[in-house]
């Protein structure tokens, strides 16, 4: 022995077997420990992964306020789970148990949480669409939402069809004909003639067009209400959602401007504020809207100073009609209108403008070219007599009988009549789709009563 063995104390030179003993049991205590943290871990990543399937059946039975709790747990686990995210949206807007602003703020958040490179991205852009339109009422948000949606699917016949209800529920109808193509592509032959009737009606009677949804978000109360009144009722609700947008002041600017109240659609546009980069998208629509007030007004003076304001490179429809009229009424340049006026019309609704042909006839002919005004008035004069009551009350009549291909060719004809081949043609194939050639005695049967209203 050592003389270091010597000197050390008797009890620790006999720890050696105790130690081992208590170090084994140690281990043997946090190993068991870990174990049941783990087993505890994977018990709550497996209660958590059982989210998703406890909300898809609550969903199923229309058990929306349970779904939260379940949903919320997977999305500890799966924050970015885009089919999550979406059936969580889905709850939010479904449970009516919650205040509308965390319906709307909890909806739009996960929506959001989808990012564009999800297989699921149109679908979430465009359900955010409809929550800002539908639950907010706030339409210039739903636009950015769904012109998203549109980038990233062009062709997507929903959110063709969305915005193209968006654009008749804020008096943009003349801008609808890009996406009512789009529609119409997307949709079975067996239904291109709902769309083909959507198309008239949003085109030639707008405020029938909008009924169905003026009735969803409550604008219209009853069947009876005035056409006009339900409008108002929708632009002024816009409008209180988004009071400082320069697309829902100039939507309800237009509306007044048809009811003759023209100091007040002026002093809707004056007070909106200067618009921001994210309101561009709707700078030709307001400016447009402004400059028929002041021109209607006389103001000839500061419809010239705003024209010159026109955002660069944009040449519209929006911006040739302007053009036109500046420069018939404010600058004397009856040539140049003339011209304007003439490019406005090779774009739709161009081909059934009949007063801005008037217009441009009265240009030719101050500017001497009296044959092309001859020529124009000609061709207003013919389109004016296809915009008679007559002839669409009986076209609303044809449009309620689509199993019917005898009277469906009246819509044919007018179609080709105001120079439109490619309706003309959709309707034909839907024609040919019935299966039957017309028959002289269905030209008898009494017509059922008209659609819309």
């Amino acid at each position: 022995m050592t003389s270091a063995e010597a000197n050390l104390p008797e009890e620790h030179g006999s720890r050696g077997p105790r130690s081992s003993a208590r170090r084994f049991s140690l281990v043997r205590a946090t190993l068991w420990a870990g174990g049941l943290v783990l087993a505890l871990a994977g018990a709550g990543i497996l209660w958590s992964q059982r989210g998703l399937g406890e909300a898809r059946l609550r969903a199923k039975h229309g058990l929306w306020s349970e779904v939260h709790a379940p949903i919320e747990r997977y999305l500890r686990i799966h924050p970015g789970s885009a089919e999550a995210n979406l059936l969580c949206a889905e709850a939010f807007v479904k449970d009516d148990a919650l205040p509308l602003n965390d319906r709307i703020g909890g909806a739009v958040a996960h929506l959001r949480a989808i990012p564009d490179e999800a297989p699921q991205a149109v679908e979430a852009r465009l359900a955010e669409a409809r929550v800002h339109l539908f639950l907010n009422y706030s339409p210039a948000v739903a636009e950015l939402a769904m012109r998203r949606a549109l980038k990233l699917d062009p062709e997507d016949g929903d959110a063709n069809y969305l915005m193209w209800k968006l654009l008749d529920l804020t008096r943009r109808n003349e801008e609808v004909e890009p996406y009512f193509w789009k529609v119409l592509a997307a949709r079975p032959e067996a239904q291109r003639a709902l769309v083909l009737r959507d198309w008239y009606l949003s085109q030639f009677y707008p405020l029938t067009s909008t009924s169905e949804l003026d009735r969803m978000m409550a604008f219209r109360i009853s069947p009876v209400d005035d056409a006009t009144v339900v409008e108002s009722n929708r632009l002024l609700r816009f409008r209180g959602s988004d009071p400082d947008s320069p697309l829902c002041n100039a939507a309800m600017a237009r509306w007044f401007r048809t009811q003759g109240d023209l100091p007040f659609a002026l002093e809707l546009l004056d007070k909106t504020p200067p618009a921001e980069s994210s309101d561009g998208l709707w700078e030709p629509f307001f400016r447009g809207t402004l400059l028929d007030v002041l021109l209607d007004m006389g103001d000839i003076d500061r419809a010239g100073e705003e024209f010159d304001r026109w955002p660069p490179g944009d040449r519209g429809r929006d911006y040739l009609l302007s053009c036109g009229r500046v420069l018939q009424d404010a600058r004397d340049d009856p040539a140049g209108a003339a011209a304007a006026y003439a490019e406005s019309l090779a774009a739709w609704p161009g081909p059934i403008d009949w007063r801005t042909m008037n217009r441009a006839a009265n240009c030719l002919a101050r500017a001497g070219d009296q044959e092309g005004a001859t020529a124009m008035r000609t061709r207003a004069a013919a389109l004016e007599a296809l915009m008679d009551d007559k002839v669409h009350d009986r076209l609303r009549i044809v449009l309620g009988q689509l199993d019917n291909p005898e009277v469906l060719r009246e819509v044919v004809d007018f179609y080709r009549n105001i120079g439109r081949p490619e309706e003309a043609e959709a309707w034909s194939r839907y024609i040919g789709l019935l299966g039957r050639q017309p028959s002289e005695d269905e030209n008898a049967a009494d017509a059922p009563p008209a659609i819309g209203g």
